[in-house]
């Protein structure tokens, strides 16, 4: 009898242990948007390097240095008047047709030729540009990422481990997912005020995605989940209330990825 009640009270420990383990790991999955603050900034630069890679594999940059120079040159004030300087950034052009961009975690920001060549100006390339960064210093693509990848990465992660190992499912994912509707909020308000203290005119954002908006009755990735064109004119209207514009920023013009 008390060997029964022995193995009784061993199962009832391993459950209770067990069961402890389990919610650990199911609050850390669950709980990767509150928990990406405690994770070393290292982190979003080991899966940032790895997911370009994974992506880069697929998707060849420009033959031709111009766009890449180009962009690099439209992001130079925005980086300067950047208030957060926590990540180095890397820009690259691919040869791609489609209206895009997106910003891997730790910096590394894609640029589809497609984009080059639908915008026509400066400014909204520096808009799209302006928003994406701050996906990167908002930590969206690593909150995405950690609960992707589950709960002992997130545990990894919080105790500094950065041997992180990225699918080629979720680096894609985050290249050509868009994020939600509130991150992609917070990017625009983020994105605004900092065209403002760029000096660049912050219209360009409104008028771009109003532009693709009346392109096709399918919008592009670039506008999926980003708020409505109106509601961007007007949050634009607002930033340039006030805003002195200092930098004038070149055309995409003439710009070619071959």
């Amino acid at each position: 009898m008390s060997s029964r009640r022995t193995l009784v009270e061993l199962l009832l420990v391993v459950g209770v242990v067990g069961g402890g383990i389990a919610l650990v790991m199911w609050l850390a999955a669950r709980g990767a948007s509150r928990f990406t603050d405690s994770v070393p900034l290292e982190v979003d630069r080991t899966i940032g390097e790895q997911a370009s890679r994974l992506v880069l594999a697929t998707q060849a940059p420009c033959v031709d240095p111009g766009p890449k120079r180009y962009v690099e040159a439209i992001a130079a004030p925005l980086l300067k008047a950047l208030q957060d300087r926590s990540f180095e950034y890397h820009f690259v052009v691919v040869d791609d047709p489609a209206v895009n961009a997106f910003a891997l975690p730790g910096g590394f920001v894609t640029v589809d030729f497609g984009l080059l060549k639908a915008a026509e100006s400066g400014e909204e390339v520096a808009a799209v540009l302006a928003h994406e960064l701050h996906h990167v210093i908002l930590r969206h693509g690593t909150r995405r990422i950690l609960r992707e990848l589950g709960a002992s990465t997130v545990l990894t992660a919080i105790f500094g481990g950065t041997a992180i190992a990225v699918p080629a499912g979720a680096a894609h994912d985050l290249a050509s997912t868009a994020y939600d509707r509130d991150e992609e909020s917070e990017a625009d308000s983020r994105g605004l005020a900092l065209l403002v203290r760029a000096g660049i005119d912050p219209h360009g954002m409104s008028s771009f995605f109003e532009r693709l908006a009346k392109l096709s009755p399918t919008p592009p990735a670039l506008l999926s989940t980003h708020p409505d064109p109106g509601d961007r004119a007007e949050a634009a209207a607002r930033a340039a209330k006030g805003a002195r514009v200092t930098t004038t920023l070149p055309s995409p013009r003439g710009l070619s990825c071959r």
